[in-house]
């Protein structure tokens, strides 16, 4: 009898053990999230770019959500980086920087293409409402890529292929995006981009560019108009969309 006793209570005490130490193992998990989750909000409060971007790497986190926080970030970065070219351009003075930013342009976009890469095969579980964002960035990417490739290496053939997978990742950003709930603006981003590059007018225009430097040049600057601003959305507006009066 006191054998059984004595074996009840030492199970007794080893199952409230047991509990003790889960119940401090979630209570430590949901203090380590909401300590992440503070983190998180105190990076997106960054207003520069550089800076929000550093304070997400420096969380050391994989999680989609934080890398297309980082990959937004290096958007606006980008974008940048591309207002930068322009004014060496049209400044005789400074013209001679143009090959410097092009070259930082493109080893930056070629690392927002890596990230984007990584976080859409990385494995884990990978929402439709971040999917389609990384491939809208994605493709948003190549087409700036394209417009630095063809400004430096003057190469048409090379450029289309960019031009082609932009095509593809802004395809796969409407597919994912078609998943969600999202309001029909976001919905319209991927599309509008899509419509945008993919419009008979700059196919033709593309095409028709061989080696020729006036038709390079248009092909350029076509290019520059189709880049998406912050949002998402490119400068034009796609012809089926607008509005007759």
């Amino acid at each position: 009898m006191m054998y059984g006793a004595v074996l009840t209570a030492a199970l007794s005490l080893l199952y409230s053990i047991i509990n003790i130490s889960r119940y401090q193992s979630l209570r430590e998990r949901e203090r380590n999230s909401r300590t992440f989750q503070q983190e998180v909000e105190a990076a997106d409060a960054i207003t520069d770019d550089a800076r929000a971007a550093a304070a997400y790497l420096k969380l050391g986190a994989t999680l989609p959500e934080v890398q297309l926080r980082i990959l937004q970030r290096q958007w606006h970065s980008a974008l940048a980086l591309l207002k930068s070219v322009q004014m060496c351009r049209y400044n005789a003075a400074l013209e001679q920087d143009v090959p410097v930013y092009n070259a930082r342009l493109k080893e930056h976009l070629d690392a927002m293409l890596d990230r984007c890469s990584s976080t859409l095969t990385g494995g884990g579980e990978l929402r439709p409402e971040v999917m389609w964002q990384l491939y809208n960035v994605a493709a948003s990417a190549r087409l700036l890529k394209a417009f630095v490739m063809l400004d430096e290496e003057k190469n048409a053939d090379k450029v289309q292929g960019v031009i082609r997978d932009a095509l593809s990742d802004y395809k796969a950003a409407i597919d994912a995006v078609d998943k969600t709930g999202a309001a029909a603006m976001d919905k319209n981003i991927p599309r509008w981009n899509f419509e945008l590059l993919n419009s008979e007018q700059y196919v033709k225009k593309i095409e028709a560019v061989k080696t020729d430097l006036e038709k390079n040049q248009a092909l350029k600057e076509n290019l520059e108009t189709l880049i998406p601003e912050m949002g998402g959305y490119a400068p034009g507006e796609p012809i089926e969309t607008k509005i007759k009066k």
